[in-house]
């Protein structure tokens, strides 16, 4: 019996598929990589069924890539293997929340956006906000890249919410890793090496998340300052003197532009941070005059947004403003991250490439937290650009990694960025190699990704 009838006797119809238009679907996701077609797709309901999925995989050897949203941007759910695609998007049960715990128990395939909507009315709140993506991304995804985003410089990214998950492994074992207690002793921190793994050790069906609680006060900011090196020397500074800041993202002026293009927002073709603080009235206050003051020493004004839209309503449409002043160009993008006091050189370096190379270049992040997206636009129709494109990528993530740098802050090495592994990890590569090979000892899960 083939492996695809073995399946078939244990997933109904409407969920096992090699249908062309399934294939083709599971085959991408928002990268500018190039698409792989799986020979099928799967879509359990429950961590019975993938422990039966998986168990079916190893005794024939055959790829298996987990899949959420497809909202990735590094190639991480492209099924290289070709193989299975075991699509979580139908498992999307909020299990259990228990107020009192400030925890959630979860599917993988809830949406974030959609988790939050179901913990306002207990005031609770699950905090990583994945910028321009949090209608779509789902929560094993940013299980699975360790993703963070608007809100994780005050309260840590995915990892730092994870409490326990439960994990199929490579043979198809099922494992319940983590605790429900907000700290523990005991054993090795098995669940801090599923978060971030891509879907390389396993892969999660249901996961337990520490929650927050929506704050009593908030404050947004928006400041334009002169020069980009003005605005990243000064949220260092704020970094420096402890300012409790809950958000920061810096948007260069060229993301501004696109902005302002895209949705007529009436902005300052400036460069901009947005901020945001958090606590009761007087707390969320002071911190937000603290800001200001640092802010003014660096030559920033504070503006208002003239439509009227928070801060974040505008910052959700950076990517895609900057996609859109670029019709049929592709994106060499990356997601770096850095100390924070070398913030101010990265954007300088970036910018210098960009401009020798005379590239479509720009910076954007959430620079509270040392990460920046520098994407870089040009048509692949032209051979000499994109080389050119590439090259620029390649030179900023190597002086990145020279200043104590990484190449990826949250969006995961994938396959855009697997060719910096060794360069960044150096001789831990090979110890990595080494775990993987405990959790997945037939090599199925997610194979070609991480490193090369």
């Amino acid at each position: 019996m083939s492996w695809l009838e073995e399946l078939a006797a244990e997933l109904p119809a409407e969920r096992l598929s090699n249908r062309a238009a399934d294939l083709d679907a599971a085959s991408h996701d928002e990268s500018s990589l190039a698409a792989v077609r799986p020979a099928a797709v799967a879509w359990p309901l429950s961590t019975e069924e993938v422990s039966r999925i998986v168990d079916v995989a190893a005794r024939h050897r055959l790829p298996l890539t987990a899949r959420g949203a497809g909202s990735s941007l590094e190639g991480n759910p492209i099924p290289l293997g070709g193989g299975l695609v075991v699509d979580f998007s139908r498992m999307t049960r909020v299990i259990e929340v228990r107020a009192a715990d400030l925890a959630v128990r979860v599917e993988p395939g809830v949406v974030y956006e959609t988790l939050n909507r179901s913990l306002r009315p207990h005031g609770l709140f699950f905090p990583p906000s994945p910028g321009g993506s949090a209608d779509v991304a789902t929560v094993g995804g940013m299980l699975a890249n360790d993703a963070s985003g608007i809100y994780s410089v005050k309260y840590g990214g995915t990892r730092d919410s994870v409490l326990a998950a439960t994990v199929v492994v490579g043979d198809g074992r099922t494992l319940r890793l983590g605790s429900d207690c907000r700290k523990t002793s005991s054993g090795y921190h098995l669940i801090g090496l599923i978060v971030g793994s891509e879907g390389t050790l396993g892969l999660v069906t249901e996961v337990t998340l520490r929650l927050r609680g929506i704050p009593a006060a908030r404050r947004q900011i928006a400041l334009v300052f002169e020069t980009e090196r003005r605005a990243a020397d000064a949220i260092a500074a704020m970094m420096a003197y402890g300012v409790d800041l809950a958000a920061v993202e810096f948007l260069d002026r060229r993301t501004i532009a696109a902005l302002d293009r895209f949705g007529g927002y009436g902005l300052e073709e400036r460069p901009t941070l947005f901020l945001e603080t958090h606590g009761s009235e007087s707390g969320a206050e002071e911190a937000a005059r603290a800001a200001l003051e640092i802010c003014a020493d660096h030559g920033a004004r504070e503006v208002r947004l003239a439509s009227g839209q928070s801060p974040w309503a505008v910052r959700h449409h950076a990517t895609r403003s900057i996609q859109a002043r670029h019709p049929g160009a592709a994106v060499a993008r990356t997601d770096l991250a850095v100390p924070i006091s070398r913030l101010p050189d990265v954007v300088e370096e970036s910018y210098r490439r960009g401009d020798e190379a005379g590239l479509s270049l720009y910076v954007f992040g959430h620079a509270g937290l040392g990460i920046l997206h520098v994407l870089i636009l040009e048509s692949p129709a032209s051979a000499e650009r994109w080389r050119a494109a590439l090259a620029a990528k390649d030179a900023i993530l190597r002086f990145v990694l020279g200043v104590g740098g990484s190449v990826s802050g949250e969006h995961g090495l994938g396959l855009g960025n697997r060719r910096y592994a060794a360069l960044e990890h150096g001789g831990a590569l090979a110890l990595m190699k080494q775990i993987k090979s405990v959790f997945d000892p037939h090599g199925i899960l997610n194979p070609g990704k991480i490193w090369e």
